[in-house]
C-alpha cells in the first residue's frame, strides 16, 4: 500500500496545517508549508481575485503548482467553496476538497466533505443588532470583513478585535460586515476541512482487492431496499458500489447496518 512521506508539503497560507497535522501525525507524517508560495493567486473569498475554476479543479492546480515551487514529488492541498445546496437552493453549503498527489507512484487521491453547518453571514449599518450579530457568530474566533456600503470596496479583512471594528465603524458610517471565509478565521469551516482530511486518509488506507492500490472507494449507490412491512422496493439504496481508481475493478457491498426501509419512506405504505 502506498503511504505518505514522513515530510509532506501542504500548499496553504491560512494555517490549514494546524487543522490537518493532528490527523496525519498518527501515521508519522509531518506537514510543512512553503511560505513563499501564494495560494491567493487561485482565488480569494473576499473577491479581490476571482477563482476561474471549480474547487476540485483548483485544488489540483494549487497542489501541482506548490509542488513545482517547492521542488517536491508529493504534495497536499485544500480548497473550499460556499454556495447553494444542489437540491435545495435556499440552503447554503460549504464544500471542502483535499488532494494528495504523488508523482512517483502516479497517485491522485481526493478527500471531500460537505456541510450545512457554516458561518457565512453579513450585516450592514442599518441594523440595530450589531452586538447580537457578534455574539451569534462568536466574533474573535470568527473573523470579519469590513466593506464600505456606498462603494462595496473592501476596507479591512481579518478583523478579530472589537476596538478595531469600532474604529472602522466611526470612520465609515455606511458599512457592511461579512464573516471571514478563510480557514484560519472561520471555525466552522475548520471542522469541515478536518472532515475532508479524514475522508482523504480513509481513502489512502482503502486498498483495491485486485491491485492493492489505495482509494478503493464508493463511486455510486444502487439497488432498492425493501419496505419492512410490505417488502416492496423503496427509493432507498441497498448497495454501495466501490470502484478502484487505478485498475477499474468494481464491487458491490450491502448497505451497512440496514437491510430494510422504514414504512414512512415507502410509496405504497405511505403514499
Amino acid at each position: 500500500m502506498a503511504m505518505f512521506p514522513s515530510q509532506l508539503l501542504l500548499s496553504s497560507k491560512h494555517l490549514k496545517e494546524q487543522i490537518l497535522q493532528p490527523l496525519f501525525a498518527p501515521y508519522g507524517v509531518e506537514l510543512f508549508v512553503e511560505s513563499g508560495f501564494d495560494t491567493d493567486q487561485y482565488g480569494t473569498f473576499c473577491g479581490t481575485t476571482p477563482r476561474m475554476e471549480g474547487p476540485r479543479t483548483t485544488v489540483k492546480e494549487k497542489c501541482l503548482a506548490g509542488m513545482t515551487f517547492a521542488n517536491k514529488r508529493q504534495g497536499l492541498a485544500s480548497e473550499g467553496s460556499f454556495g447553494p445546496h444542489p437540491s435545495s437552493p435556499f440552503l447554503s453549503i460549504n464544500e471542502e476538497w483535499l488532494v494528495y498527489i504523488d508523482l512517483d507512484q502516479n497517485l491522485e487521491i481526493y478527500g471531500h466533505s460537505v456541510s450545512m453547518d457554516l458561518c457565512h453571514q453579513k450585516l450592514d449599518y442599518q441594523s440595530l443588532q450589531l452586538n447580537d450579530f457578534l455574539n451569534r457568530i462568536q466574533f474573535g474566533a470568527q473573523g470579519l470583513l469590513f466593506k464600505d456600503a456606498s462603494t462595496g470596496a473592501l476596507i479591512q479583512k481579518g478583523i478579530t478585535n472589537e476596538e478595531q471594528l469600532q474604529d472602522l465603524i466611526k470612520a465609515y458610517p455606511q458599512w457592511v460586515l461579512e464573516t471571514e471565509l478563510r480557514a484560519h478565521l472561520n471555525p466552522k469551516r475548520q471542522k469541515n476541512i478536518a472532515a475532508a482530511g479524514k475522508d482523504l486518509i480513509a481513502r489512502m488506507h482503502s486498498k483495491c482487492p485486485k491491485c492493492a492500490q489505495p482509494d478503493f472507494s464508493v463511486s455510486a449507490t444502487s439497488g432498492q431496499l425493501p419496505c419492512s412491512w410490505c417488502k416492496r422496493p423503496t427509493n432507498s439504496y441497498a448497495f454501495l458500489d466501490y470502484t478502484c481508481q487505478s485498475c477499474g475493478f468494481a464491487e458491490k457491498k450491502m448497505r451497512p447496518g440496514q437491510q430494510t426501509e422504514d414504512p414512512q419512506y415507502c410509496n405504497y405504505c405511505n403514499p
